[in-house]
């Protein structure tokens, strides 16, 4: 998967959220409509997008990121979801500073 599906997937459940729609049956339905994937991949793409989704998939046998055998760059939805996530909470600058400069993804908690 390119970033350029992953940042698409991401953008739409963004949306669904954004017209209302809570139910992740409802946003796996229409993932499918949009998207080539199979439903286990859009569920898994939806818990990347909650907080506590982040920290279970960086962190991995007790081990945090970088240590950890999770890495954010390694996979399309987790790296777009998590820049896109961490931008609204924090704002661009903030995300530039502590991850793309230093990787501390932590900062963001």
């Amino acid at each position: 998967m390119t970033d350029q599906v992953a940042e698409s997937i991401v953008d739409c459940i963004l949306e669904c959220r954004e017209k209302g729609i809570k139910d992740d049956k409802l946003i796996v339905n229409e993932l499918m409509t949009k998207f080539d994937g199979n439903e286990d991949d859009f569920y898994w793409a939806i818990e990347m997008m909650n907080t506590g989704g982040f920290r279970a998939s960086i962190m991995s046998s007790g081990n945090t990121y970088p240590e950890s055998n999770i890495k954010i760059e390694d996979n399309p939805i987790l790296k777009v979801a998590f820049k896109k996530c961490w931008i609204d909470l924090k704002g661009e600058d903030h995300f530039i500073r502590y991850y793309e400069k230093k990787k501390k993804w932590w900062n963001i908690f």
